[in-house]
């Protein structure tokens, strides 16, 4: 098992490399701050999957998972973002992530969405309760 990981702050890759350890035995974690590194690591690597974040020094937000998906269309890419915007998840998921995370709740959300996406799953953002019309107590 090759996993990737592509995000700039240190503190959030030691904590996913962690969890992709514990969540795959074995595993080999190779890390990139800036999508530059990510694509010549991928070039040289046979992955299995990419945990990717959208805000990178060079390029951020749909342009950094396209550009990714363009050259290796076949590498599966978990997003792992700051959003917890529904239409950012469903953004994603249409530009070829097979999953979503936000990073507020990737302690819990990450293995299961990392199994999920190796087994070639996808693993959307987890619904949230929406809040319901408000009733009249009375008049």
């Amino acid at each position: 098992m090759e996993v990737l990981l592509v995000d700039d702050q240190a503190v959030t890759v030691q904590v996913y490399a962690a969890t992709v350890s514990k969540t795959f035995s074995g595993a080999r974690v190779h890390t990139a701050v800036d999508l530059p590194e990510a694509l010549k690591i991928a070039a040289s690597r046979a992955l299995d999957l990419v945990l990717l974040d959208l805000t990178l020094p060079t390029c951020s937000g749909l342009d950094a998972l396209e550009r990714f998906r363009r050259a290796f269309p076949d590498v599966p890419v978990l997003v792992v973002s700051a959003s917890e915007e529904k239409d950012r998840a469903e953004a994603c998921l249409a530009a070829g992530a097979r999953g979503f995370v936000a990073k507020t709740s990737a302690l819990t959300q990450l293995p299961p969405a990392m199994r999920a996406v190796v087994a070639g799953e996808s693993y959307p953002l987890t619904s949230r309760p929406t809040a319901s019309p408000s009733t009249s107590l009375g008049t």
